[in-house]
């Protein structure tokens, strides 16, 4: 899952490189058709991860913050790009995208994912039993 979470989010970078250089509405077209089916598998993968990672009770609420993530995410980079297109044209805009798109390549290259079942292993650690913690001297009898 991690091979298929880098493979999407490096073809979303690279299918994000032609925004910069789209002079007409139909080319710009192509490249978000093309770039959307980097995009999906990207963000499903993604969730699949979050789902691996986290307790079950806690899905719910790290599902929640994921998606709230994404919204401010888009939000934010909406009126960066804004105001990049009122400056420098629609390839400044873009170039919000592609560099969200290297972001999360780093996030993809760099993040470790364990799964939350082994998390919760390693944390646990068997506690010892009271007759063998007691000092061989000192052992009740009954």
């Amino acid at each position: 899952m991690r091979l298929r979470w880098r493979t999407a989010t490096a073809a979303a970078l690279l299918f994000s490189l032609p925004l910069l250089v789209t002079d007409s509405l139909s080319a710009l077209y192509a490249v978000v058709v093309v770039l959307g089916a980097a995009y999906a598998p990207h963000l499903i993968t993604a969730f699949a991860l979050i789902e691996r990672a986290v307790d079950p009770g806690r899905l719910s609420e790290a599902m929640a913050y994921a998606a709230s993530a994404i919204i401010g995410g888009m939000a934010l980079a909406v009126a960066f790009s804004g105001r990049l297109a009122e400056g420098h044209g629609p390839a400044g805009a873009f170039l919000v995208a592609v560099g969200s798109a290297a972001l999360c390549l780093c996030l993809a290259l760099f993040t470790r994912v364990r799964p939350a079942r082994a998390v919760h292993e390693a944390a646990a650690v068997p506690a010892a039993s009271p007759a063998a913690e007691a000092p061989s001297g000192s052992a009740r009898r009954g």
